[in-house]
Formats: C-alpha cells, structure tokens, sequence
C-alpha cells in the first residue's frame, strides 16, 4: 500500500514538473527569455510561487526543466516513427514535425539556445543528436531500398534537413517537404542549359 501511495505521489509530482516547465517553455516562446521570473513563471502555471519553489530552485532550475521536457519526448518520436511503413512517409513525417516544433513566433532558436544554462544546453544537443540519428536512419533505408538518392550521405545530410526544416516558418511544412524531395529523390537530375 505504501509503495502505491510512494508511486502515485512520483507520478503526480512529475506531471506538476512537466506542467511547470510546458508553462515556462509557453512564456519563453511567447515573451522571450528576459520574459522568465519566478513569478511570471508560476503565473503562466498557475501556482504559487511557494509551489514552483518546491520544484524548480531558480529560473535556471526550470529551463533545465524544459529541456528535460523536450528531450522526454525522443521516445515517443521513436515509437512514432515506427508506425509508418515506409521510409518516404517517415521522411515526411519528421519533416513535418520540425517544422511545427520551430513554430517560435519572433524569437528565435538562437535566442533561446542563449537563455538556457549550460545543463540544458547538454540536454537539447544530445536530443538533437537522437532526432539527427533518427533522421539519418531513415535516409539509409530510403538508400537501401532505392527511394532516395544513392548520392546522400545520411549522418552529414540528416544535419542539413533538419537545419532546413527548424528555419522554416510555421506552417510551410508542405513547401519544405517538397524542396526535401528534390533533395533526395533517386531519379537522374536533369543538367540545366
């Protein structure tokens, strides 16, 4: 019984973490770093500072937080992956994806990469590293099953995708998943007079 209780009380103090920090990530999206104050911070999640204190120490505390959070997500990208059938599709999908998770409004990833603390830095570079990896797998299988362009070199041309795809403004992913095609479509490129 009181390992259930000992769960249960994990489980919701992870939940508040988590909306803690999807919160904070919001104000930082929306307002910007200099934005970010342990009050604004527990305004935006709607608890008391009191409460934010117990879980997060300072302001840095959180934005380790909301890199822990969106590393969090690799698994469910894995497992996403996992349910389309065919490399062009997953392709697309991932495509797909980074743009939406690069919808920053006015601030941009380079201004975020700079309010984040050394911790969180590690945090998002080594989730940046899995979603390269994963993108990278899925440009060898479209190699090996002759979908896309024998020419690629998936580990250094999965970098370049997916630096394609964050730049790219909210809501052109069709327009970057059709550029990518022509990146890796396997057909002979016609040489321009």
């Amino acid at each position: 019984m009181a390992e259930k209780c000992d769960r249960a009380r994990h489980e919701h103090r992870s939940r508040q973490a988590e909306a803690i920090a999807a919160a904070a990530l919001g104000l930082l999206l929306g307002k910007g770093a200099s934005a970010l104050s342990m009050a604004a911070i527990a305004d935006a999640a709607g608890v008391s500072r009191q409460t934010l204190y117990r879980y997060y120490g300072d302001v840095d505390a959180v934005l380790v937080g909301i890199a822990e959070l969106v590393a969090g997500g690799d698994a469910d990208l894995e497992a996403a992956l996992g349910g389309f059938e065919d490399p062009v599709a997953r392709l697309e999908w991932m495509l797909d994806a980074v743009v939406g998770a690069g919808a920053h409004g006015d601030h941009t990833s380079v201004e975020l990469r700079g309010a984040l603390p050394p911790a969180a830095r590690d945090l998002l570079a080594a989730h940046e590293g899995r979603v390269r990896d994963l993108l990278a797998g899925v440009l060898a299988e479209g190699i090996a099953a002759g979908v896309f362009s024998a020419d690629l070199v998936p580990t250094e041309d999965a970098a370049m995708l997916l630096g394609l795809a964050a730049a790219a403004e909210p809501g052109t992913s069709q327009r970057v998943i059709t550029l990518v095609h022509r990146i890796v479509d396997p057909r002979p490129k016609e040489m321009e007079a």
